[in-house]
């Protein structure tokens, strides 16, 4: 901008006298032209260049020391992106990372971190529930991907993908349900063919059983006592 006013006021200047207009500085023009383009563009690793060179003219100029932040910035989101887009998400965070160590309180770069440390961690989350054998792992993960979901409305694309999980754990916790009540018997069917049954051991057993039948939505699904009898 300084560069541009004292042009000008030469200009003026030389109006005033007999001499002839001397020709703008093509070189230094052309670099703003070019400049300008590469923002519209958003090619932003020519930008940062051409600032850099537009800077040697006046170093001190705020304006130009922020677009060169910004367009810095730029270059290492719009690589996080690619990366994000490719699935890559742990590239995608060491990309933002290495940008920070230049430009450490930039906005951009922090709120572009945060999301891709909730990304990476909603990624463990999907990986965890994908891989989980029980209906409480299961239901520990479904729990911190509904808790991702209501920080980030942008989440609720993994709405379905939550609801049959859901589904599957339940019907998870039924056939875990299932299988107590049948190992529960079993011990009930050894107490009692013991040599020596223990009265006390057969109570503690069936209560145990009491318990576990009670806690079944349909009744039908209750093991009787005498079963393997």
């Amino acid at each position: 901008m300084r560069y541009f006013i004292v042009f000008i006021f030469v200009i003026m200047l030389v109006g005033c006298g007999e001499k002839d207009i001397p020709p703008p500085p093509t070189a230094h023009a052309l670099l703003v032209k070019n400049l300008i383009k590469n923002l519209i563009k958003h090619n932003h690793e020519a930008a940062v260049k051409r600032i850099q060179k537009v800077r040697a003219l006046d170093d001190s100029n705020e304006f130009l020391i922020q677009l060169e932040e910004r367009e810095f910035c730029n270059i290492y989101i719009t690589q996080a992106q690619k990366q994000l887009d490719a699935n890559k998400i742990s590239q995608a965070l060491a990309t933002i990372v290495i940008a920070r160590k230049t430009y450490p309180l930039n906005r951009n770069l922090l709120a572009t971190q945060t999301e891709l440390v909730q990304l990476s961690g909603l990624q463990k989350y999907i990986k965890l529930l994908n891989s989980a054998s029980s209906s409480r792992e299961m239901n520990t993960q479904i729990n911190a991907v509904s808790q991702f979901i209501k920080k980030y409305p942008e989440g609720k694309i993994l709405s379905p993908l939550l609801r049959k999980k859901i589904v599957k754990a339940f019907k998870q916790k039924l056939y875990e349900q299932e299988r107590a009540r049948f190992d529960v018997l079993c011990e009930l069917k050894a107490v009692r063919s013991a040599e020596r049954p223990d009265q006390l051991v057969n109570d503690a057993v069936l209560a145990i059983l009491a318990t576990a039948n009670a806690a079944t939505i349909n009744k039908k699904e209750r093991v009787k006592t005498d079963l393997l009898d």
